[in-house]
């Protein structure tokens, strides 16, 4: 299965894998829970939804619309007061996720994949997180 064949099968059924990962990464990361006090879960799974998208097409290229939209979001990140040391826990509980939804599907060379998008889409956010981007 390919990257692209992965985020096909995870838009045909958001909801529940969405639903899984907040489940997941509130229960491993109760520090974060604060962080969601008064937050539409509904709307957030749009966000998420929205995310695995841009990282998927982020992992394919530099598009100057994509990249302004990473910057924007970890701009947005930190004045949220989301701490940095939160995105590797969240890339792991996304990881995770992932890897359960799709069960005998998932290879080392999908993790991989996965893995490679996703650090690639917060590295692009945390340069944003550090500059001043607003929207």
């Amino acid at each position: 299965m390919t990257l692209e064949e992965s985020l096909a099968d995870l838009l045909s059924q958001k909801e529940p894998v969405v639903r899984a990962f907040y489940d997941r990464f509130l229960k491993d990361v109760p520090e974060a829970v604060r962080l969601f006090e008064g937050v539409d879960l509904k709307q957030q799974s749009l966000m998420l939804t929205m995310g695995l998208i841009v990282v998927e097409a982020h992992s394919k290229g530099d598009f100057p619309s994509i990249q302004h939209y990473l910057h924007v979001l970890g701009d947005r990140h930190r004045e949220w007061g989301i701490p940095r040391e939160l995105f590797p826990r969240f890339r792991d509980c996304l990881l995770e996720t992932l890897c359960d939804w799709h069960g005998a599907d998932w290879s080392d060379g999908l993790a991989k994949a996965w893995a490679s998008a996703i650090d690639r889409a917060v590295q692009t956010m945390l340069e944003g997180y550090e500059g001043d981007f607003p929207f």
